[in-house]
């Protein structure tokens, strides 16, 4: 039932285990979200992805910040409406 309409998003995403769930995702072709606190962390992740020709969206979340978390809601419901998958480290 996977597919591009597929949302998932995943926290802490720019290294590790987060990094590795994003890169299968985005193989299996869904939409995938990484986010991470670290900006310049998480754009190289995404640098990286793109490289490797994976499509991914990013976006800076400190999920212990109420105002991070709040402003990510908002661009999220914006940019997607519904989240499908959600997967924190």
């Amino acid at each position: 039932w996977w597919s591009k309409e597929t949302v998932a998003i995943v926290t802490g995403a720019n290294k590790g285990i987060g990094l590795a769930v994003v890169k299968r995702l985005a193989e299996l072709g869904l939409t995938v979200v990484l986010t991470a606190r670290d900006g310049g962390r998480g754009l190289k992740a995404v640098e990286s992805l793109k490289s490797e020709g994976l499509y991914v969206h990013f976006f800076c979340l400190d999920v212990s910040d109420p105002n991070s978390i709040a402003i990510f809601a908002s661009w999220f419901q914006h940019a997607f409406g519904v989240v499908d998958i959600l997967e924190i480290n």
